[in-house]
C-alpha cells in the first residue's frame, strides 16, 4: 500500500486536535494527539518500505482513502471521473439574459450594456430549444442573467411559466436561480417567484456600507443604489433564498465588518448567506480593474478572515467543507449547458454574454441551433478545453476540488502554468478548521480553549517528520 498523493493534514484551532483530509475522496476526520501520533508512524512506516501491522487505524485510513492499492494511479483515476460525470449528465443547464440592459454603470463591471431584450420571436424560439432538448425524468436548471435580468421581467414571467408546464408534463425536476442587482426586486416580483417553489438562490450585491457601496455601484444616472437595495431585501427575505455577494479589491476590503454589523441591524444575521466575490479584469470592458485587483492569495487570505469574522457576529460562515468534483466545472464545460442572449444569440461562458455575435457558439433560429463557421470553430475551442492539460495542475493536491478552475481563465493561460487556481489553493487549511469550528459550536454547548494557528498552516506527511509548510 501507498499514501494518497491528496493527503491533507492541518492543526485545529483546538490544542491537541488534529484535521485529516483527503482532497479525491473528501474524507474527513479530527483525531486526537495520540492518534495522530499513530497515523504519523503508519505513514512513516510506509515511506520507509517497513511492514504495517494491520489494525483498526490502518483499515479506517484505507477505507476513507488515506492509504492506496500500490498500483492505483490517482491522476488518471481524477481525469476519468471528471470525464465520465461530464459526459454522464443529462441536465439541461441553461443561462438565460432576457436582456443585456442594465440600470446600473457599476465601475468594474465586465460588460457592455447595449439596449437589447428578447423579442417575442426570441422567446418562442427558446421555448421550442428547451422542448426539443429536454429529456423527460431529468432536471432542468435556469440561470436568470443579465444585465439586470428584472429589466425584462414580462419574459422571465412567460418563460417560468412555460418550462413550468413542460417540467411537470415529462416529470422533470425545475430548479431557478437569479444573479440580480436588487433594485428592482419589488413586492409583486419577490410574489411571482415565490409562488414558483423552485427557487434555489436570488444572488444581490452589496459591496460594503452606504458610503463605500454607492462609490462603486451606481445608477446609470449616478444616484445612489444601496438604500433601494436593502430595502427590497428586507421585504424579499423569507420569501425566497437571498445570498449576498460581497465583491472585493483593495479598494474597499478594509470595509467587510461595516457592512455585516448593518445587515446584522436589519435583522438579517439568520436570513441571508454572504460571499465574496473576486474583482478581476475578466474582459477588456473592466481592465482598470486590474490597477485595484487583489492577487488569488491575497483574495485567499481575505476570504479566511471574512468567514471567521460572520462566525464571530453569529452569521453563517459561507465556507461549507470543500468537496471533490464529480462532473463538469460550470456551464461553460456541461454538455448540455449554454448560454442564451437576446437575438439568440447562444455562448458557452455568462462572460461572453454581452458579446458581439462573432463570439458566439451558435445562433437560434426558430428553436434550431445554427452554427455557420466561425460559430462552429467558437464551439469547438470551448469542446476541445480540458481540465488537466497544465502541467501545474497535474502537480497540485487541490486538484480534485477545483479540475482546473475557471475554464474561461484557463484557456487563456498557457499549457505550462496553472488552469485558474481557486482560493483553496491558498486557503483550504483554514476552510478545513473553520468547517470543524463551525460543526463543534453546533455540537457542544461549551469549547474548549482555542489556539492561535498560522494562515494556511499544514502539516505535510513526511518520512521521518512533520514539516509545517
Amino acid at each position: 500500500m501507498k499514501a494518497s498523493e491528496f493527503n491533507i493534514f492541518v492543526p485545529s484551532f483546538f490544542d491537541g486536535v488534529y484535521l485529516a483530509y483527503n482532497t479525491f475522496t473528501g474524507s474527513f476526520m479530527s483525531v486526537g494527539e495520540d492518534e495522530f501520533r499513530r497515523y504519523e508512524e503508519i505513514f512513516r512506516k510506509i515511506d520507509a518500505e517497513d511492514e504495517v501491522e494491520p489494525d483498526a487505524l490502518v483499515a479506517q485510513l484505507e477505507r476513507e482513502g488515506f492509504l492506496i492499492a500500490d498500483d492505483v494511479d490517482e491522476r488518471a483515476a481524477l481525469q476519468q471521473r471528471y470525464f465520465r460525470g461530464r459526459d454522464r449528465s443529462h441536465a439541461t443547464v441553461l443561462t438565460i439574459a432576457p436582456t443585456i440592459s442594465c440600470n446600473f454603470g457599476c465601475t468594474y463591471c465586465f460588460q457592455e450594456h447595449p439596449k437589447r431584450k428578447m423579442s417575442q420571436e426570441d422567446v418562442a424560439s427558446l421555448k421550442k430549444y428547451v422542448d426539443d432538448r429536454l429529456v423527460p425524468e431529468t432536471e432542468l436548471y435556469i440561470t436568470w442573467f443579465g444585465g439586470e435580468p428584472l429589466m425584462a421581467f414580462d419574459v422571465i414571467m412567460e418563460l417560468c411559466d412555460y418550462f413550468s408546464v413542460l417540467c411537470k408534463e415529462r416529470r422533470c425536476t425545475y430548479t431557478q436561480s437569479m444573479i440580480t442587482n436588487g433594485s428592482l426586486l419589488d413586492e409583486i416580483k419577490v410574489d411571482f417567484l415565490q409562488r414558483q417553489g423552485n427557487f434555489k438562490y436570488l444572488q444581490i450585491t452589496l459591496d460594503g456600507p452606504p458610503e463605500v457601496h454607492d462609490r462603486r455601484r451606481l445608477y446609470q444616472n449616478g444616484r445612489p443604489t444601496f438604500s433601494r437595495i436593502l430595502a427590497n431585501l428586507a421585504q424579499a427575505v423569507g420569501k425566497v433564498p437571498i445570498t449576498i455577494r460581497v465583491n472585493i479589491d483593495r479598494t474597499n476590503c478594509d470595509r467587510l465588518e461595516s457592512l455585516v454589523l448593518r445587515l446584522k441591524e436589519h435583522g438579517l444575521r439568520d436570513r441571508v448567506n454572504i460571499y465574496l466575490g473576486h474583482v478581476l479584469p475578466y474582459t477588456e470592458v473592466c481592465a482598470d480593474a486590474g490597477s485595484v485587483a487583489m492577487t488569488k492569495a491575497e483574495f485567499a487570505t481575505t476570504e479566511a478572515e471574512f468567514d471567521l469574522m460572520l462566525l464571530e457576529h453569529g452569521f453563517r460562515p459561507s465556507a461549507a467543507l470543500p468537496k471533490p468534483r464529480f462532473g463538469n466545472f460550470c456551464i461553460a464545460d456541461h454538455p448540455n449547458g449554454a448560454v442564451i442572449s437576446p437575438g439568440g444569440l447562444v455562448f458557452r461562458c455568462w462572460n461572453e454574454v454581452a458579446t458581439t455575435a462573432d463570439s458566439a457558439s451558435g445562433l437560434l433560429e426558430h428553436g434550431q441551433l445554427v452554427v455557420d463557421e466561425v460559430r462552429r470553430e467558437n464551439q469547438a475551442e470551448w469542446q476541445r478545453y480540458d481540465p488537466f492539460a497544465h502541467d501545474m495542475c497535474r502537480q497540485c493536491r487541490v486538484q480534485p476540488l477545483c479540475d482546473g478552475g475557471c475554464p474561461w481563465e484557463a484557456r487563456k493561460n498557457p499549457k505550462w502554468s496553472t488552469g485558474h487556481c481557486t482560493t483553496l489553493k491558498f486557503n483550504l487549511a483554514d476552510r478545513l478548521r473553520m468547517h470543524h469550528l463551525r460543526t463543534s459550536i453546533d455540537r457542544l454547548p461549551s469549547l474548549p480553549p482555542m489556539q492561535p494557528v498560522a494562515p494556511d498552516q499544514c502539516i505535510e506527511m513526511r518520512s521521518a517528520h512533520l514539516e509545517l509548510t
